[in-house]
């Protein structure tokens, strides 16, 4: 991948900020790679297992020991992949406009409410989905969702504008802001198997992001 855009040489685009640390970018890619595949696995890995019966506890089909060891697994993720907002907002690629900086905290903030959000459906493994407390769960972690999509959006369009990123990898906090309002909330409000696409594939699209800044931050750097 080329690109426009050198992080670590005083010659940059009039309208971007500077990376001040190209090998924090890069490990901040990593983890986000690490964290989006460990999703995209744990979801395939959950659409291959028996759908739960109406009303049945929120852990099934997992027992509620093995439930709450998953949700600490779900939490790392998101730990993981809050490295990519963090990424992206210290590449420089968001450029110094208000737009930029106010959407990559956005995003920032959104993924980094995500990790207390999972977090909150350990005490609630042995409720069902229509009591109170998985409500209120889920309530929240949509809103959290919401936030980094559209803090993803904002950022990914501040991104565009700049033109420091070149190649089709420009595109990805973009696609990733998109894909939270479509397909992904729609495919988890249809619930049932539909909930691991939507979650895997906005999954693998941070992963996607993830390796770019790698990429861009090795290029640079060498």
């Amino acid at each position: 991948m080329t690109s426009q855009y050198d992080i670590s040489s005083s010659q940059r685009p009039r309208h971007t900020t500077t990376a001040k640390d190209p090998a924090y970018v890069s490990r901040a890619g990593l983890l986000c790679v690490a964290g989006g595949l460990i999703a995209v696995i744990g979801t395939s890995w959950g659409f291959t297992q028996s759908l739960p019966a109406a009303d049945a506890m929120i852990s099934a089909p997992q027992s509620v020991a093995n439930f709450r060891w998953l949700e600490l697994v779900w939490t790392l993720t998101h730990v993981l992949t809050l490295f990519g907002a963090l990424g992206l907002a210290r590449s420089g690629l968001v450029g110094t406009s208000r737009g930029g900086r106010v959407g990559s905290r956005l995003a920032v903030v959104g993924m980094a409410l995500l990790i207390p959000c999972e977090l909150a459906f350990i005490p609630f493994a042995s409720s069902t989905d229509s009591d109170p407390g998985p409500i209120f769960a889920s309530t929240v972690i949509g809103i959290a969702s919401v936030i980094a999509g559209a803090g993803f959006i904002v950022a990914g369009i501040a991104v565009l504008r700049t033109k420091a990123w070149s190649g089709p990898a420009r595109y990805l906090p973009l696609l990733v802001g998109v894909w939270v309002f479509v397909p992904m909330t729609p495919l988890i409000i249809a619930d049932g198997h539909l909930f691991y696409v939507g979650v895997g594939s906005w999954n693998l699209l941070l992963a996607g992001l993830g390796l770019a800044l790698v990429r861009l931050a090795g290029d640079r750097r060498g």
